[in-house]
């Protein structure tokens, strides 16, 4: 009866009026939610109504309530929500000029996140430390003029993702989001301010952001080939066996994405047509892009470099899809899985 129980789906009833933008009056497509107030808009719809906010020098205010907002970012949960409503009453769809339309306004990239992790306040002297409280800290920038800025009250804010300090959010050309997963870093903006520590704010190290070019590597990503251990091993005794080092191989490949010669459709980082060597990407996204890079690597090696007791081994049908690959030890070890699958998996 339990095992019953537990395969029963939780279905929940959502009237479609809730789920319209109230700027364009249509579903939601790429849903943000402002805060403090959680109402929710298009990301192209509320980047306008913030891009005109900000051309005035006035307050950004909600579109609907008309409260003071102090921070904006896309909701993945509410985006599965519009998905399906989508997906269930097809009416509802706009053209393809309009996605496209809506796509070329947004603005906002990262998830909101409002001070959803406790992290260790800095040491102040213990007369202050008394009047602390559990309000996120204000950025280095409200109330102190930086390089010609300062915050406002209508300034929208971001907060990173590696300290979870806060910064502002501004269109400059110093990067403040990964290009891999749209989150939001604050190591490059803060030093291309000139500052690079702080005792009452935090301040991420610079390399928690930064072109993938500039990035080494020494061991292999734990990601690497859907965690299949043996394949790893193998990667990593084939390079060896070669007489060449991680780095070298990675560079070589980096500089074949960089001239478009690699097949991006699986690429595991957003906006993967776009991705060149001098992108900024964080500590994450890089692995994942080197895990990619990898594959391509062996998938692309003739046989015959590879160490000779797995030189022989036949494909799975499943190839890196495999699931039985991270049951099974045996069958992980005796086929090869970094290859592209020849049958469903079911």
């Amino acid at each position: 009866m339990a095992e019953e129980s537990s395969k029963k789906e939780l279905k929940i009833s959502f009237d479609v009026e809730h789920a319209k933008c109230s700027i364009c009056l249509n579903i939601w497509h790429d849903v943000v939610t402002v805060a403090p107030c959680l109402h929710n808009f298009c990301n192209g719809c509320f980047s306008e109504w913030l891009r005109r906010s900000q051309e005035k020098h006035s307050t950004v205010l909600c579109p609907q309530c008309r409260s003071v907002v102090q921070f904006v970012g896309r909701n993945h949960f509410l985006q599965n929500i519009e998905e399906e409503i989508l997906q269930s009453d097809s009416s509802l769809k706009r053209s393809d000029e309009e996605l496209a339309l809506l796509k070329s306004y947004a603005t906002v990239k990262s998830p909101l996140v409002i001070n959803v992790r406790h992290r260790k306040r800095p040491r102040l002297a213990p007369e202050e430390d008394s009047n602390n409280t559990d309000q996120p800290l204000p950025c280095l920038q409200c109330g102190t003029m930086l390089n010609g800025f300062q915050c406002t009250q209508d300034t929208v804010h971001l907060q990173c993702q590696a300290c979870w300090g806060m910064m502002p959010s501004r269109g400059t050309s110093v990067p403040q989001h990964c290009f891999g997963c749209d989150r939001a870093f604050c190591g490059v903006y803060w030093h291309a301010q000139g500052i690079v520590e702080s005792q009452t704010h935090p301040v991420c190290n610079r390399v928690t952001l930064k072109p993938i070019s500039e990035y080494s590597i020494t061991s292999i990503p734990s990601t690497l080939h859907e965690k299949n251990r043996h394949e790893q091993d193998v990667t990593q005794r084939t390079i060896t066996q070669m007489g060449r080092t991680l780095q070298d191989v990675v560079s070589e490949w980096i500089a074949k994405l960089n001239n478009r010669e690699i097949d991006r459709t699986r690429m595991p980082l957003n906006h993967a047509e776009m991705v060149t060597a001098d992108t900024h990407i964080c500590n994450e996204c890089f692995d994942k892009l080197v895990s990619f890079l990898l594959y391509w690597f062996r998938v692309s090696l003739p046989k015959h470099h590879l160490p000779t007791d797995v030189s022989k081994r036949e494909d799975c049908w499943y190839g890196y899809s495999c699931r039985t690959q991270h049951r099974n030890d045996e069958h992980a070890q005796k086929r090869n899985h970094v290859c592209r699958p020849t049958r469903g998996n079911n």
